[in-house]
């Protein structure tokens, strides 16, 4: 008989100490200017004795981060399995993808945001600390999930004049859902509440230190949570979905009120979901599994091509000294990294380590019957995941971002069958271990 699943949260504060750049806009250069909403990470440790007297253990640590180094995750991976044993495919490292806060690796270009190594190993030791306060206080709890629905994002990619620009595109997909998940202890009391939705954590560009409108959502719902209970938002694929801050057909950036209405507006959806009843979650065995899919690209550059590129100067020449400098680069393919963990009886995560645009989310929601929520940004990043038509199209996902990520050049249009059928396999496989 498979154990009771216990569960341990630990919050902790990782806003810089320090003035750092902030990444995930080329406009902004120097040090922030100053800080509107502090930095988190939230950690969910779970624990369960299986049936035959294994323990079984898995970890999800949501990060107020644009995303994670997929340089530093090696060197976590062991850490975390010297101190508490855990394996490669039972960690989850997620981040909310805000656009307000530091850089935390150096295999992008500049523009980006350049990284600072102190910030990064301060945060590092932050995330262990939590790691171990969430592991010390383990106690039973029961999960039970709910939905509503939220629109405050929009596709934004669209067609114009024969070309494809970011724009508001009102019949592009999107994926509305808001999924929660509520844990309670035995005596009753929410221990924390994690909650889905998909839209990219671009609501403001200042040069100031945010959470982002996740960031407003989970203050807001921890304020009426009872004492020591945290809340998480999870990120989906949001790879083309942004705020829906639109003047005259066009984006605009808002302002840290916007960040907090948007916010308003997710969490109380999330108060509506858990204020009616929700559905219990049977109890399984905790489980995981990952799976490497190669992903190839349409061309590689040669050596004429990158010195013609270094003497443009600018983002073209930092893609080609980075790629001239670290030549493992621009190799034929670059492996994406999937993972799948279940929780309990309809609720498993299944991450990836790109920004993964958001037919991928709708694909996987689908094809599981809304078991398994995606999460893109988890455990380090190697940039946008086009679908084949988007390619195609061009664009910033379907190819102009390659630049900014330091990749050879834009996706081959087959990465998208390879990456449903890895996703599909992982699904069928939770599903019978």
């Amino acid at each position: 008989m498979t154990g009771k699943l216990l569960l341990g949260t630990a919050k902790t504060d990782i806003t810089p100490p320090h003035p750092v750049p902030l990444s995930g806009f080329a406009h902004r250069q120097g040090n922030f200017d100053g800080i509107a909403r502090r930095l988190y990470l939230r950690v969910w440790a779970f624990r369960q004795t299986d049936g035959e007297g294994r323990q079984r253990q898995s970890l999800l640590v949501q990060a107020d981060l644009i995303w994670w180094g997929t340089e530093r995750m090696d060197a976590l991976y062991r850490k975390l399995k010297e101190r508490w044993g855990l394996e490669r495919e039972e960690v989850i490292l997620h981040a909310s993808h805000t656009h307000g806060g530091p850089q935390t690796t150096r295999l992008f270009v500049p523009a980006l945001g350049p990284m600072d190594s102190d910030y990064v190993e301060w945060m590092e030791e932050q995330l262990l600390a939590g790691i171990g306060q969430a592991y010390a206080g383990l106690e039973p709890v029961t999960a039970a999930k709910g939905s509503g629905a939220c629109r405050i994002g929009i596709n934004r990619r669209k067609e114009v004049d024969g070309r494809i620009v970011m724009a508001p595109n009102p019949q592009g997909p999107i994926d509305p859902e808001v999924t929660v998940i509520r844990y309670t202890t035995e005596d009753n009391k929410v221990k924390g509440v994690m909650f889905h939705y998909t839209c990219h954590s671009t609501t403001t560009g200042d040069n100031r230190v945010t959470s982002e409108f996740p960031g407003a959502a989970m203050e807001n719902i921890e304020r009426e949570l009872e004492d020591g209970a945290i809340a998480s938002f999870l990120q989906g694929c949001c790879g083309d979905i942004r705020p829906a801050l639109i003047e005259e057909d066009r984006f605009y950036r808002g302002t840290e009120e916007d960040i907090g209405r948007l916010g308003r507006q997710l969490s109380d959806e999330v108060f509506r979901v858990l204020g009616r009843p929700m559905n219990p979650l049977k109890q399984y065995s905790l489980a995981s599994f990952a799976h490497i899919v190669e992903l190839p690209f349409r061309r590689l550059p040669d050596a004429e091509e990158l010195a013609a590129k270094a003497a443009e100067g600018g983002v073209w020449g930092d893609w080609s000294r980075l790629l001239r400098e670290h030549p493992g680069r621009n190799q034929p393919t670059i492996p994406l990294s999937l993972q799948i963990v279940r929780i309990a009886d309809g609720l498993s995560f299944l991450t990836m380590n790109g920004e993964i645009v958001v037919e991928y989310g709708l694909f996987i929601k689908q094809f599981s019957s809304g078991t398994v929520l995606p999460l893109a940004y988890c455990n380090g990043m190697i940039g946008y995941i086009p679908t084949a038509i988007q390619v195609e199209e061009g664009g910033y996902e379907g190819g102009e971002s390659a630049v900014y990520f330091g990749l050879p050049s834009a996706f081959h249009p087959c990465v998208e069958g390879r990456i449903k059928e890895a996703a599909a396999s992982l699904v069928n496989k939770v599903k019978y271990v």
